[in-house]
């Protein structure tokens, strides 16, 4: 099964189990993926599994980037390394 790997701080992470369908991720609580940062926006992006997984970013704030280059919507490869304004998840699949 997928997940995503969130780096809360300096030695910690959560991960995140990824269902088919949609995935929310932002600050606010009714995201499936909550990340508890400012620089994070209420709904910044949102990935999407039908046969493969894809990444859009939903105009957040402070951008998306998979591997260092600003996103908006990306087939996912596993190991990707993922930053939300910041904050940076590994996309394992």
């Amino acid at each position: 099964m997928a997940f995503l790997r969130v780096q809360i701080e300096d030695n910690t992470h959560s991960d995140f189990n990824l269902k088919p369908g949609r995935t929310s991720i932002g600050r606010h609580s009714d995201n499936d993926v909550v990340i508890n940062n400012a620089s994070v926006s209420n709904h910044h992006a949102r990935l999407n599994f039908e046969q493969d997984y894809f990444l859009t970013d939903l105009r957040s704030s402070n951008g998306t980037f998979i591997n260092g280059k600003k996103i908006f919507h990306v087939k996912l490869v596993d190991g990707d390394v993922i930053n939300f304004a910041g904050i940076h998840a590994t996309f394992f699949e």
